[in-house]
C-alpha cells in the first residue's frame, strides 16, 4: 500500500522545517519530488516517495556533485 504524504503546513515543526529544506535544496538542482511530504506517524518521518527515472538521475547526479 502507498502511503499518502501529509499535507504541510506552515508549523514550528522540525520535521516540517526539514522538509522544506530539502525541498528548496532539490529545488537548487532543478530535481522536485512532487510526493516529497511529512508522515505523522512517531517518530514523524519524511516522506520521500517515488520518482521517474529522469528524477533520479538528477538527484544521484547532485548528490555525486556535492561530494566533489
Amino acid at each position: 500500500m502507498t502511503r499518502t504524504p501529509a499535507p504541510l503546513t506552515p508549523r514550528r515543526d522540525d520535521t516540517y522545517n526539514t522538509v522544506m529544506d530539502l525541498r528548496a535544496a532539490l529545488a537548487e538542482h532543478g530535481i522536485a519530488l512532487p510526493s516529497l511530504g511529512r508522515d505523522f506517524g512517531t517518530p514523524p518521518l519524511v516522506i520521500l516517495g517515488n520518482c521517474n527515472t529522469d528524477t533520479a538521475r538528477a538527484l544521484t547526479a547532485a548528490l555525486r556533485e556535492g561530494r566533489s
